[in-house]
């Protein structure tokens, strides 16, 4: 019985990362990092306590959902060999990597280090509306894919996610730095927010097929090749954004690096070929679903450094 209860907790790390989906985890972590070396950037002062808790806390909650949407492909049975994207991070449930007692281990295991990070910030900043805003976080992530009206299936899902992980989570890493928000602050969560949208936006049209029946998307509202037209205007109001901030807030060489960013990762590298695209295919989604991942990567790293260095 102990061979066998060692030999399990032995291999419970690689089963947990199999449906943990990690990668993705920083679409919440990477803008709470950028927002919070912007605050300080603007203030001159950063309290990397509060970075730190609040880093965790959001990658944390962001891990819940991705697990929550894990056990619900397992429970409904919305996976098989033809949808797998071959990541050995994700569809470990389904793909029988990993036991639905794993999943739910993990997911509770996330739960406790997102709720205890995000309590231990609300303690030190004695803020009711932050633990408001931690709960309502916590049940998004589970609401995300589990209960009886879970958003995943609807068409606002993408706004909802874009919403609450990029935007709400930038508002209030600033706060956290600076005790209040501005015109700047709002501004920097909408690009945060879009960023997020894309990523969102981008995976759901390469589902556009696979999700026919199961759930319905913003693509399935709009149609296929509109959900990929749509990347033009919000595109287009992102790079607005970014001007605002260059002309109010940035350095010549901060806007001028966050353009070539934009250009590099979100055109060269992934709209160029995206926008040719006029039918679904089988490939899409792991061809183009991680594309929008690398422009968050690329975008708030290169950005936090050049914050944290301007500081």
């Amino acid at each position: 019985m102990i061979k066998k209860l060692f030999k399990w907790a032995l291999g419970f790390p690689f089963r947990a990362y199999t449906v943990m989906e990690l990668r993705t985890g920083f679409a919440t972590g990477l803008p709470i990092l950028s927002s919070s070396l912007f605050a300080a950037y603007l203030t001159g002062k950063l309290n990397w306590l509060y970075l730190g808790l609040f880093f965790i806390c959001g990658f944390s909650f962001n891990i819940v959902a991705n697990v929550a949407n894990e056990i619900r492909a397992y429970l409904k049975q919305e996976e098989d060999e033809n949808t797998f994207t071959g990541h050995l991070g994700s569809e470990g449930l389904v793909r029988g990597d990993a036991t639905f007692l794993d999943a739910c281990l993990v997911l509770l295991a996330w739960i406790a280090l997102g709720g205890l990070t995000g309590l231990l910030l609300v303690y030190l900043t004695n803020s009711v509306a932050l633990l408001l805003m931690g709960c309502l976080g916590l049940l998004a992530a589970l609401c995300y894919s589990l209960g009886p009206s879970p958003y995943i299936v609807l068409p606002i899902g993408e706004f909802v996610s874009g919403l609450l992980v990029g935007g709400l989570s930038s508002l209030v890493a600033f706060w956290l730095q600076t005790g209040w928000l501005n015109t700047s602050a709002f501004i920097y969560a909408f690009i945060c927010m879009m960023l997020t949208v894309f990523l969102m936006s981008t995976n759901n049209t390469g589902d556009y097929e696979k999700d026919q029946g199961i759930r319905v998307t913003f693509p399935h509202i709009i149609g296929f090749r509109n959900s990929i037209l749509i990347m033009i205007p919000e595109s287009i109001l992102v790079l607005t954004a970014w001007l605002y901030l260059s002309l109010t807030d940035l350095t010549w060489w901060q806007a001028l690096i966050g353009f070539l960013i934009f250009f590099i990762e979100g055109y060269l590298r992934w709209l160029k070929d995206y926008l040719k695209i006029q039918t679904v295919y089988p490939e899409m989604g792991r061809d183009f679903g991680p594309r929008p991942l690398l422009l968050i990567r690329a975008f708030h790293t290169t950005m936090a450094l050049l914050f944290f260095i301007a500081t």
